[in-house]
């Protein structure tokens, strides 16, 4: 399969609600990096990598309950993920977009 660069996977999560933004697919793994836009009010976000998809755990986060103010975005820096990973999300407000940008490439 070729490689695919860019945009891997967008989500704008309900608030207070971890949610699953990007797995990556079997057979592939990814270097991405996520832009977080806050639409709204002042609000906190969180960021987690589950290996393997695992159960939420306290030792997945990346961002937990960062602070982001109205109209402010930010990207973090990259990071690899394999098969079966999972990046989850979360933000104290609905109006939070998350863009996981990045290039999935073959093992």
């Amino acid at each position: 399969m070729a490689d695919l660069w860019g945009a891997l996977a967008q989500s704008a999560p309900a608030a207070t609600t971890l949610t699953a933004a990007y797995a990556v697919p079997s057979l592939r793994h990814a270097t991405v990096e996520v832009v977080i836009c806050n639409r709204g009010s002042d609000a906190t976000v969180r960021l987690s990598h589950a290996i393997g998809g695992a159960s939420d755990s306290a030792a997945q986060y990346l961002l937990y309950d960062l602070p982001i103010a109205a109209g402010e975005s930010k990207a973090t820096a990259r990071f690899t993920a394999k098969a079966g990973d999972v990046i989850r999300v979360y933000a104290s407000s609905a109006d939070v977009s998350f863009n996981v940008n990045g290039i999935e490439e073959d093992d």
